[in-house]
């Protein structure tokens, strides 16, 4: 007797089990050829950054500084000035000069350049890249020297005289001086290194500092999770439309429809804002959906640094409202409502369907009482015996009488 047998499979199972058998070698084979080609990647970069490295340490060998030359009126200072800080009146003419020291083993030539001052999106203070033109404080500045050749482990003062305008506007007018190196030759792409100094420079008259918000705008993106909140996203600007320099500390705030559901956040503050710059702030907050979304935001003025501000700081808000609309929240309480309202019905139709039970088991046990009680009448009726028949006595016949 044969207990077992072996299936022979029929020929489209075999087809099927062959495209099977090359698919699955196929995409064991991918990760082997995508490493093959990555590899070969990775050598083409490998060789580029090595390039670059090398052009990089050939940059690296010259080392410089640019500061503030030492003032003869602060020799027994302690501390070098590590920037320049100047108040002219307009129309007045200002000296000083700046150190440029070569740490390099090497002579190198430096580029000396003065610009106008600005800040760049990260917050940091820079000039005006060579090429661009200056409309400010570095149109002011010239420079006795622009090409400085400083040997090795030397420096080289160079001296600047800076001249305000007799139309110039009072407050801060930010510039700088830098020195920068170039390396690489003519044929190829060169990199340019710079190092800077900055001069705070402020043309008398009066004080104006005032912070203005632009904006904000906040949107709102749901969260579908009913038990979690969205995301606000409160975006705004802070712009300097006074005339010195101002940093701001900022607060946000925002609160659902009558106020319910207030939520805080955390603004970093904003360290410096130029005279006639702004800065771009975005801020994301965990808010619950209360049909309505009010974010209201406050940029309070600060003085930066060293600087004197003698006027009044004025506080700077802004609000804004948006839709946030709660539809998971919505969509639970309507499956809770149905929930609740398919249970009371299937109570009220069970109440329904045992009370019609109770009634018809109750009539039905009457009609069976009434059933039983019939019987039972029957029963006895038929039990009794039946009554025999009165005599008739005949009045008419004759009587007789016996003597």
């Amino acid at each position: 007797m044969t207990l077992f047998s072996a299936a022979r499979p029929s020929p489209r199972t075999a087809t099927s089990g062959a495209l099977l058998l090359t698919l699955l070698l196929a995409l064991l084979a991918l990760p082997a050829l995508s490493a093959l080609l990555g590899a070969g990647a990775a050598t083409a970069d490998t060789t580029d950054e090595a390039a670059t490295t090398e052009e990089t340490t050939s940059a690296e060998r010259t080392v410089w500084s640019l500061t503030p030359a030492h003032d003869a009126e602060e020799a027994d200072t302690t501390e070098p000035r590590v920037s320049f800080r100047a108040t002219v009146d307009p129309g007045a003419t200002w000296e000083d000069a700046v150190t440029l020291t070569n740490f390099s083993a090497a002579e190198a030539t430096f580029t000396l350049q003065a610009a106008d001052g600005v800040v760049s999106d990260s917050g940091a203070f820079d000039i005006l890249r060579p090429g661009e033109e200056n409309t400010g404080a570095g149109q002011w500045i010239e420079l006795e020297q622009t090409e400085v050749t400083v040997p090795a482990d030397e420096s080289v003062t160079v001296p600047f005289t800076l001249t305000v305008p007799e139309n110039a506007t009072p407050g801060d007018h930010p510039a700088g001086i830098a020195a920068s190196v170039s390396s690489g030759s003519e044929d190829d792409v060169s990199m340019v290194s710079r190092v800077g100094t900055r001069i705070h420079l402020r043309v008398t008259g009066d004080i104006a500092p005032t912070l203005a918000l632009g904006g904000p705008e906040v949107t709102y993106q749901q969260n579908w999770n009913p038990f979690a909140p969205g995301t606000a996203t409160v975006t705004w600007q802070v712009a300097n439309e006074g005339n010195v320099r101002l940093g701001a500390e900022q607060s946000l705030g925002s609160s659902g429809l009558f106020g319910l559901a207030g939520a805080t956040a955390e603004v970093e503050p904003i360290r410096e804002v130029l005279p006639g710059g702004q800065a771009q702030v975005s801020v994301e907050q965990q808010v619950w959906p209360l049909f309505e979304l009010t974010s209201e935001v406050t940029a309070q003025p600060v003085v930066v640094g060293d600087d004197e501000v003698d006027a009044e700081l004025s506080t700077a808000t802004g609000e804004a409202t948006t839709m946030a609309i709660p539809i998971p929240q919505l969509m639970l309480v309507m499956l809770l409502a149905l929930l609740i309202w398919w249970w009371v019905t299937r109570k009220a139709s069970q109440r329904k369907k045992f009370d019609a039970a109770v009634a018809a088991a109750a009539a039905k046990a009457s009609q069976n009482s009434a059933a039983t009680d019939q019987a039972s009448i029957d029963q006895t009726s038929a039990e009794e015996p039946a009554a025999e028949p009165a005599a008739v006595v005949d009045d008419t016949a004759p009587s007789r009488s016996t003597t």
